[in-house]
Protein backbone atom coordinates (compact mmCIF):
# COMPACT_ATOMS: atom_id res chain seq x y z
CA UNK A 1 0.00 0.00 0.00
CA UNK A 2 1.31 3.63 -0.55
CA UNK A 3 -0.07 6.42 0.39
CA UNK A 4 0.50 10.51 -0.22
CA UNK A 5 0.59 13.02 2.51
CA UNK A 6 -0.60 16.79 1.40
CA UNK A 7 0.45 19.28 3.45
CA UNK A 8 -1.57 22.26 3.87
CA UNK A 9 0.21 26.12 4.62
CA UNK A 10 -0.84 29.33 5.60
CA UNK A 11 -1.21 31.10 1.79
CA UNK A 12 0.12 34.63 2.71
CA UNK A 13 3.23 36.05 4.74
CA UNK A 14 0.68 38.49 6.07
CA UNK A 15 -0.91 35.40 8.67
CA UNK A 16 2.33 33.89 10.02
CA UNK A 17 1.50 35.27 13.44
CA UNK A 18 -2.26 34.48 13.09
CA UNK A 19 -4.70 31.73 14.38
CA UNK A 20 -3.89 28.51 11.94
CA UNK A 21 -7.10 28.35 9.93
CA UNK A 22 -9.46 25.49 10.06
CA UNK A 23 -8.50 23.97 6.41
CA UNK A 24 -4.58 23.27 7.11
CA UNK A 25 -3.37 20.40 8.43
CA UNK A 26 -2.34 16.80 6.56
CA UNK A 27 -4.25 15.53 3.60
CA UNK A 28 -3.85 11.67 3.67
CA UNK A 29 -4.66 10.12 -0.08
CA UNK A 30 -4.41 6.38 -1.21
CA UNK A 31 -2.16 6.54 -4.27
CA UNK A 32 -2.87 3.94 -7.27
CA UNK A 33 0.76 3.68 -8.66
CA UNK A 34 -0.56 2.17 -12.08
CA UNK A 35 -1.87 5.29 -12.75
CA UNK A 36 -1.51 7.67 -9.76
CA UNK A 37 -4.93 8.17 -8.79
CA UNK A 38 -5.07 10.02 -5.79
CA UNK A 39 -8.30 8.49 -3.64
CA UNK A 40 -8.83 11.14 -1.08
CA UNK A 41 -9.11 9.62 2.69
CA UNK A 42 -9.33 12.34 5.05
CA UNK A 43 -7.39 15.44 6.49
CA UNK A 44 -6.15 15.84 10.05
CA UNK A 45 -3.99 17.88 12.71
CA UNK A 46 -5.05 21.10 11.19
CA UNK A 47 -4.00 23.08 13.88
CA UNK A 48 -0.86 23.03 11.77
CA UNK A 49 0.67 25.01 8.86
CA UNK A 50 2.38 22.17 7.14
CA UNK A 51 6.11 23.90 5.70
CA UNK A 52 7.49 20.51 4.86
CA UNK A 53 7.70 17.11 5.81
CA UNK A 54 10.07 13.86 5.70
CA UNK A 55 9.14 10.33 6.24
CA UNK A 56 11.58 7.69 8.04
CA UNK A 57 10.70 4.44 6.56
CA UNK A 58 12.51 2.50 8.91
CA UNK A 59 10.62 3.35 11.53
CA UNK A 60 7.59 4.40 9.66
CA UNK A 61 7.18 8.16 11.26
CA UNK A 62 6.12 10.79 9.89
CA UNK A 63 7.98 14.54 10.58
CA UNK A 64 6.66 17.77 9.51
CA UNK A 65 7.34 21.55 10.75
CA UNK A 66 4.78 23.52 11.99
CA UNK A 67 5.54 26.67 10.42
CA UNK A 68 4.71 29.34 12.79
CA UNK A 69 5.89 32.18 15.08
CA UNK A 70 3.88 31.64 18.07
CA UNK A 71 4.74 28.90 20.30
CA UNK A 72 1.33 27.17 22.37
CA UNK A 73 1.75 29.14 25.49
CA UNK A 74 3.07 32.35 24.20
CA UNK A 75 0.98 35.31 23.45
CA UNK A 76 3.27 36.19 20.73
CA UNK A 77 6.39 34.76 19.88
CA UNK A 78 8.36 31.78 21.19
CA UNK A 79 8.36 30.22 17.15
CA UNK A 80 6.93 27.22 15.39
CA UNK A 81 7.08 23.25 16.63
CA UNK A 82 8.51 19.95 14.79
CA UNK A 83 6.17 17.60 14.85
CA UNK A 84 6.45 13.49 14.81
CA UNK A 85 3.71 10.91 14.24
CA UNK A 86 3.50 7.17 13.68
CA UNK A 87 2.16 5.81 10.44
CA UNK A 88 -0.44 3.22 10.96
CA UNK A 89 0.92 1.10 7.56
CA UNK A 90 -2.81 -0.70 6.77
CA UNK A 91 -4.93 3.26 7.40
CA UNK A 92 -2.15 5.71 6.71
CA UNK A 93 -3.46 7.54 9.32
CA UNK A 94 -1.30 9.62 11.31
CA UNK A 95 -1.25 8.25 14.93
CA UNK A 96 0.83 11.41 17.50
CA UNK A 97 4.00 10.94 19.01
CA UNK A 98 5.06 14.40 20.36
CA UNK A 99 5.83 17.78 19.59
CA UNK A 100 8.82 19.93 20.44
CA UNK A 101 9.79 24.00 20.20
CA UNK A 102 11.61 24.01 16.58
CA UNK A 103 14.29 26.89 18.85
CA UNK A 104 13.78 29.23 15.73
CA UNK A 105 10.78 31.14 14.12
CA UNK A 106 9.05 29.34 11.34
CA UNK A 107 10.72 26.34 10.58
CA UNK A 108 11.19 25.85 7.11
CA UNK A 109 12.64 22.05 6.74
CA UNK A 110 13.14 18.60 8.48
CA UNK A 111 15.09 15.65 7.94
CA UNK A 112 16.48 12.62 9.62
CA UNK A 113 20.33 11.72 9.58
CA UNK A 114 21.78 8.20 8.44
CA UNK A 115 21.44 6.91 11.64
CA UNK A 116 17.87 7.47 12.40
CA UNK A 117 19.23 8.66 16.12
CA UNK A 118 19.14 12.62 14.95
CA UNK A 119 16.55 15.16 13.59
CA UNK A 120 18.24 18.56 12.27
CA UNK A 121 15.34 21.47 11.44
CA UNK A 122 16.21 25.20 9.93
CA UNK A 123 14.46 28.23 10.92
CA UNK A 124 13.60 30.60 8.47
CA UNK A 125 12.79 33.33 10.75
CA UNK A 126 10.42 36.25 9.76
CA UNK A 127 11.33 39.97 8.69
CA UNK A 128 9.57 42.01 11.38
CA UNK A 129 12.47 43.12 13.78
CA UNK A 130 12.88 44.42 17.67
CA UNK A 131 14.30 48.06 17.26
CA UNK A 132 17.50 48.69 20.39
CA UNK A 133 18.80 51.92 21.39
CA UNK A 134 22.78 50.98 21.33
CA UNK A 135 25.35 53.09 23.16
CA UNK A 136 28.93 52.59 21.97
CA UNK A 137 32.30 52.50 23.26
CA UNK A 138 32.77 56.55 22.47
CA UNK A 139 29.29 57.07 23.95
CA UNK A 140 27.27 57.65 21.10
CA UNK A 141 23.95 56.01 20.78
CA UNK A 142 22.93 54.64 17.69
CA UNK A 143 19.42 52.41 16.02
CA UNK A 144 20.40 48.65 16.28
CA UNK A 145 17.83 46.07 14.93
CA UNK A 146 17.71 42.91 16.02
CA UNK A 147 16.02 39.59 14.12
CA UNK A 148 14.88 36.56 15.21
CA UNK A 149 17.73 33.35 15.40
CA UNK A 150 18.19 31.79 12.33
CA UNK A 151 18.81 28.85 13.59
CA UNK A 152 19.74 24.88 11.92
CA UNK A 153 18.68 23.10 15.48
CA UNK A 154 19.76 19.05 16.34
CA UNK A 155 17.45 16.87 18.16
CA UNK A 156 18.03 13.47 19.43
CA UNK A 157 15.61 10.84 18.49
CA UNK A 158 13.97 8.14 20.86
CA UNK A 159 13.36 4.21 19.61
CA UNK A 160 9.52 4.87 19.30
CA UNK A 161 10.92 7.58 16.69
CA UNK A 162 9.62 10.67 19.21
CA UNK A 163 11.98 13.53 19.04
CA UNK A 164 13.77 13.98 22.18
CA UNK A 165 15.18 17.49 23.33
CA UNK A 166 17.24 19.48 21.15
CA UNK A 167 20.96 18.76 21.32
CA UNK A 168 22.59 21.39 19.62
CA UNK A 169 21.60 24.76 17.89
CA UNK A 170 23.95 26.40 14.85
CA UNK A 171 23.08 30.04 14.88
CA UNK A 172 23.61 31.37 11.38
CA UNK A 173 25.14 34.86 11.53
CA UNK A 174 24.35 36.06 7.73
CA UNK A 175 24.53 39.89 6.94
CA UNK A 176 21.74 39.85 4.93
CA UNK A 177 21.94 40.69 0.98
CA UNK A 178 21.13 43.31 -1.36
CA UNK A 179 17.52 43.27 -1.84
CA UNK A 180 14.77 44.58 0.34
CA UNK A 181 13.52 41.67 2.16
CA UNK A 182 17.51 39.91 2.66
CA UNK A 183 17.54 41.57 5.83
CA UNK A 184 19.51 38.90 7.67
CA UNK A 185 19.91 34.82 7.42
CA UNK A 186 16.61 33.40 6.23
CA UNK A 187 17.26 29.55 6.08
CA UNK A 188 14.43 28.18 3.72
CA UNK A 189 15.98 24.41 3.74
CA UNK A 190 17.86 21.50 4.78
CA UNK A 191 18.70 18.27 2.53
CA UNK A 192 20.65 15.36 3.50
CA UNK A 193 23.25 13.44 0.96
CA UNK A 194 22.49 9.86 0.17
CA UNK A 195 24.70 9.15 2.44
CA UNK A 196 23.08 11.14 5.09
CA UNK A 197 26.33 12.48 6.82
CA UNK A 198 26.43 15.60 4.72
CA UNK A 199 24.04 18.16 5.22
CA UNK A 200 23.22 21.43 3.29
CA UNK A 201 20.99 24.33 4.31
CA UNK A 202 20.21 27.04 1.86
CA UNK A 203 20.00 30.54 3.61
CA UNK A 204 18.18 32.63 0.71
CA UNK A 205 18.35 36.09 3.24
CA UNK A 206 22.53 36.12 3.11
CA UNK A 207 23.10 34.32 -0.68
CA UNK A 208 24.50 31.38 1.15
CA UNK A 209 25.33 27.96 1.06
CA UNK A 210 26.42 26.15 4.12
CA UNK A 211 27.54 22.31 4.58
CA UNK A 212 27.43 20.56 7.67
CA UNK A 213 28.10 17.18 9.06
CA UNK A 214 27.40 15.80 13.00
CA UNK A 215 30.16 14.83 15.58
CA UNK A 216 28.13 11.78 16.68
CA UNK A 217 30.76 11.35 19.52
CA UNK A 218 29.72 15.10 21.30
CA UNK A 219 26.20 14.86 19.22
CA UNK A 220 27.25 18.12 18.02
CA UNK A 221 27.03 20.06 14.48
CA UNK A 222 30.10 20.87 12.82
CA UNK A 223 30.12 23.47 9.86
CA UNK A 224 32.27 22.20 7.19
CA UNK A 225 35.81 23.59 6.36
CA UNK A 226 35.17 26.46 3.46
CA UNK A 227 31.77 27.04 4.30
CA UNK A 228 29.43 28.92 4.42
CA UNK A 229 29.42 29.37 0.06
CA UNK A 230 28.70 32.50 -0.84
CA UNK A 231 26.00 33.00 -3.64
CA UNK A 232 25.69 35.43 -6.32
CA UNK A 233 24.08 38.25 -4.43
CA UNK A 234 20.45 38.89 -4.36
CA UNK A 235 19.87 35.33 -6.05
CA UNK A 236 18.73 34.06 -2.75
CA UNK A 237 19.58 30.21 -2.58
CA UNK A 238 16.18 28.13 -2.13
CA UNK A 239 15.96 24.51 -2.13
CA UNK A 240 18.99 21.86 -3.19
CA UNK A 241 18.87 18.50 -4.52
CA UNK A 242 21.13 15.61 -4.20
CA UNK A 243 21.89 12.81 -7.30
CA UNK A 244 20.75 9.70 -5.82
CA UNK A 245 24.20 7.75 -6.50
CA UNK A 246 27.12 10.62 -7.99
CA UNK A 247 28.49 13.38 -5.89
CA UNK A 248 26.50 15.91 -7.38
CA UNK A 249 24.31 18.77 -5.98
CA UNK A 250 21.76 21.36 -7.19
CA UNK A 251 20.56 24.64 -5.64
CA UNK A 252 17.97 26.83 -7.30
CA UNK A 253 17.09 30.24 -6.66
CA UNK A 254 14.31 31.93 -5.71
CA UNK A 255 14.74 35.49 -7.14
CA UNK A 256 16.89 34.93 -9.41
CA UNK A 257 16.14 32.41 -12.80
CA UNK A 258 19.92 30.15 -12.00
CA UNK A 259 20.03 26.36 -10.59
CA UNK A 260 23.77 26.21 -9.74
CA UNK A 261 25.96 22.69 -9.66
CA UNK A 262 28.29 21.44 -7.34
CA UNK A 263 30.56 18.01 -6.96
CA UNK A 264 30.96 17.06 -3.82
CA UNK A 265 32.85 15.35 -0.92
CA UNK A 266 31.92 13.28 1.82
CA UNK A 267 33.97 15.92 4.24
CA UNK A 268 31.69 18.80 3.28
CA UNK A 269 33.52 19.84 0.00
CA UNK A 270 31.87 21.51 -2.54
CA UNK A 271 33.45 22.52 -5.84
CA UNK A 272 31.24 24.54 -8.36
CA UNK A 273 30.42 22.89 -11.41
CA UNK A 274 28.06 25.42 -13.38
CA UNK A 275 25.77 27.84 -13.06
CA UNK A 276 22.63 27.44 -15.42
CA UNK A 277 20.63 30.76 -16.57
CA UNK A 278 16.92 29.58 -16.92
CA UNK A 279 15.91 33.73 -18.27
CA UNK A 280 13.67 33.11 -20.78
CA UNK A 281 14.60 33.84 -24.55
CA UNK A 282 11.57 36.19 -25.45
CA UNK A 283 11.89 39.90 -24.70
CA UNK A 284 10.04 41.93 -22.09
CA UNK A 285 8.83 41.78 -18.83
CA UNK A 286 5.73 39.44 -17.99
CA UNK A 287 4.88 37.85 -14.95
CA UNK A 288 7.29 38.17 -11.94
CA UNK A 289 8.38 34.34 -11.42
CA UNK A 290 10.40 33.16 -8.77
CA UNK A 291 11.99 29.30 -8.30
CA UNK A 292 10.23 27.30 -5.64
CA UNK A 293 10.80 23.78 -5.35
CA UNK A 294 13.76 21.42 -6.89
CA UNK A 295 13.40 17.40 -7.05
CA UNK A 296 15.78 14.60 -8.90
CA UNK A 297 14.21 11.75 -10.38
CA UNK A 298 15.16 8.09 -8.83
CA UNK A 299 17.67 7.33 -11.68
CA UNK A 300 19.39 10.73 -11.36
CA UNK A 301 19.17 11.66 -15.04
CA UNK A 302 16.69 14.40 -14.68
CA UNK A 303 15.59 17.65 -12.64
CA UNK A 304 12.33 19.01 -12.03
CA UNK A 305 12.31 22.82 -10.97
CA UNK A 306 9.11 24.88 -10.13
CA UNK A 307 9.02 28.26 -11.14
CA UNK A 308 5.71 30.19 -9.61
CA UNK A 309 4.59 33.72 -11.68
CA UNK A 310 5.32 31.49 -15.22
CA UNK A 311 3.70 28.53 -13.89
CA UNK A 312 6.31 26.49 -15.39
CA UNK A 313 7.95 23.12 -14.33
CA UNK A 314 11.48 23.37 -15.87
CA UNK A 315 12.64 19.78 -16.73
CA UNK A 316 16.58 19.72 -16.92
CA UNK A 317 18.91 16.65 -18.48
CA UNK A 318 21.84 15.92 -15.69
CA UNK A 319 25.01 14.80 -17.74
CA UNK A 320 26.29 11.82 -15.30
CA UNK A 321 30.05 12.17 -16.61
CA UNK A 322 30.41 15.48 -15.48
CA UNK A 323 27.08 16.82 -13.67
CA UNK A 324 26.11 19.70 -16.14
CA UNK A 325 22.50 20.16 -16.57
CA UNK A 326 20.88 21.48 -19.57
CA UNK A 327 17.23 22.52 -20.42
CA UNK A 328 14.65 19.99 -22.13
CA UNK A 329 11.39 21.26 -21.68
CA UNK A 330 9.41 24.13 -19.92
CA UNK A 331 5.90 22.88 -19.20
CA UNK A 332 3.27 25.25 -18.51
CA UNK A 333 1.57 23.55 -15.56
CA UNK A 334 -2.16 25.28 -16.28
CA UNK A 335 -2.69 25.44 -12.46
CA UNK A 336 -1.44 28.73 -10.33
CA UNK A 337 1.23 28.81 -7.24
CA UNK A 338 3.18 25.55 -8.23
CA UNK A 339 5.23 25.93 -4.42
CA UNK A 340 6.23 21.83 -4.28
CA UNK A 341 6.42 18.65 -6.02
CA UNK A 342 7.96 15.46 -5.54
CA UNK A 343 8.71 12.59 -8.10
CA UNK A 344 6.73 9.53 -7.31
CA UNK A 345 9.01 6.28 -6.22
CA UNK A 346 9.07 4.30 -9.76
CA UNK A 347 10.08 7.58 -11.26
CA UNK A 348 6.56 7.40 -13.32
CA UNK A 349 4.59 10.87 -11.95
CA UNK A 350 5.44 13.85 -11.11
CA UNK A 351 3.24 15.55 -8.26
CA UNK A 352 2.79 19.05 -8.09
CA UNK A 353 1.29 20.84 -4.76
CA UNK A 354 -0.61 24.42 -6.65
CA UNK A 355 -0.99 26.73 -3.76
CA UNK A 356 -3.00 29.62 -5.11
CA UNK A 357 -5.02 27.11 -7.65
CA UNK A 358 -5.69 24.61 -4.49
CA UNK A 359 -4.88 21.31 -6.79
CA UNK A 360 -2.81 18.47 -6.45
CA UNK A 361 -1.79 18.22 -10.10
CA UNK A 362 -0.46 14.91 -11.67
CA UNK A 363 1.86 14.75 -14.27
CA UNK A 364 3.69 11.23 -16.41
CA UNK A 365 7.20 10.92 -16.56
CA UNK A 366 8.17 9.96 -20.09
CA UNK A 367 11.18 7.77 -20.49
CA UNK A 368 13.06 11.07 -21.71
CA UNK A 369 11.94 12.56 -18.67
CA UNK A 370 10.21 14.94 -20.34
CA UNK A 371 6.58 15.33 -18.75
CA UNK A 372 2.93 15.84 -20.07
CA UNK A 373 -0.60 16.01 -18.33
CA UNK A 374 -2.45 13.11 -17.26
CA UNK A 375 -5.64 15.61 -16.55
CA UNK A 376 -6.12 14.61 -12.59
CA UNK A 377 -6.09 16.43 -9.82
CA UNK A 378 -7.02 16.44 -6.25
CA UNK A 379 -8.56 19.43 -5.30
CA UNK A 380 -7.03 20.81 -1.52
CA UNK A 381 -6.88 24.13 0.21
CA UNK A 382 -3.72 25.56 0.71
CA UNK A 383 -0.99 22.41 -0.16
CA UNK A 384 2.28 23.70 0.25
CA UNK A 385 4.25 20.02 0.11
CA UNK A 386 3.47 16.26 -0.82
CA UNK A 387 5.28 13.38 0.85
CA UNK A 388 4.97 9.65 -0.28
CA UNK A 389 4.70 6.50 2.21
CA UNK A 390 5.79 3.10 0.65
CA UNK A 391 4.67 0.23 3.04
CA UNK A 392 7.26 -2.21 2.90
Amino acid sequence: MTFVYVGNRRPRPSSWDTPVPPDLGLAIFRYNSSDARLDYVKTVFQDISVGAAYVDVRKNVFYCVHESMTLPGYNKGGGGQICAFAIDQESGDLVPLNRQPSHGSLPSYVVVDASGKYLLAANHTGHTPITRSVRDAAGTYRVALEYDDATTVMYRLNEDGSIGDACDVFKHEGKGGPLPLQTHSQLHSIERSPSGDVFVVCDKGSDEISVFRIDRENARLIQCEGSPHTAQPGSSPRYSAFHPTLPYLYVNHESAPLISAFRYAEDGTLVPIQQLDLTPVAPGGGPKSMQSDIRIHPSGRYLYNLVRGINEVKVLEVDQASGEIKLVQSALLGGDGPRGCTVSPDGRFLLVAALVSKEVMVWSIGDDGRISPTGQSAPQPYPGNITFFVQE
